[in-house]
């Protein structure tokens, strides 16, 4: 079986916001549609999401399209937490902050998390979900972009900057289960899939 983790949709990006804060835009709810076509061959009974506004209304906006499934909210799926040192900054600069957060994981030298500690805590998430589902149903969860990527690369070799850098909004990376091998990676998507 797989765990399908999704990168949640675009959003509106609000300076005045703090970033957990940030809802989807309008491009990033008409891109959850393809999104849902990409999840329907997997056939999932619920979809799990972060508590963070834009992994929910990802996760909320695709459960509508496949038919109205439950969608469970967990804390311990949340993105890197980037409260109390992380302003809002350019692309660029956000980027290089990222690649410090995965070049030193066990510091906290980007918002209040070091890459470890957000790992751990994502792991206990996917934890959770996995022991809590029927072992032979496909896991969707809606998170996002840093989180996945530790995860993914806790238990394959990959190069986590660059792979992070891939993951556009939305996209899914599928990992078997339960040795989280990775399969494969649908970078964009947002866009409709190939038939």
């Amino acid at each position: 079986m797989k765990l399908l983790l999704v990168k949640h949709s675009k959003v509106n990006h609000n300076a005045d916001q703090k970033p957990k804060d940030w809802e989807l835009s309008d491009e990033g709810l008409a891109r959850c549609d393809q999104l849902a076509k990409h999840l329907a061959s997997y056939a999932p009974k619920q979809i799990f999401s972060s508590a963070m506004p834009k992994a929910q209304q990802t996760a909320t906006h695709v459960v509508n399209a496949l038919g109205d499934l439950p969608v469970v909210s967990n804390a311990l799926l949340n993105e890197h937490s980037r409260e109390s040192n992380a302003p809002y900054v350019s692309d660029a600069d956000f980027r290089a902050r990222v690649q410090t957060l995965f070049a030193q994981p066990k510091t906290a030298v980007y918002g209040d998390e070091s890459a470890y500690t957000a790992l751990k805590r994502f792991s206990e998430g996917i934890q959770f979900v996995v022991q809590n589902v029927d072992p032979n149903e496909n896991v969707v969860v809606v998170a996002h972009g840093t989180v996945i990527t530790l995860f993914v690369a806790q238990h394959n070799t990959i190069d986590a900057y660059d792979f992070w850098g891939k993951l556009s909004l939305p996209s899914i990376v599928a990992l078997d289960m339960p040795d989280m091998t990775l399969d494969f990676v649908i970078e964009d998507a947002g866009v409709a899939p190939e038939k």
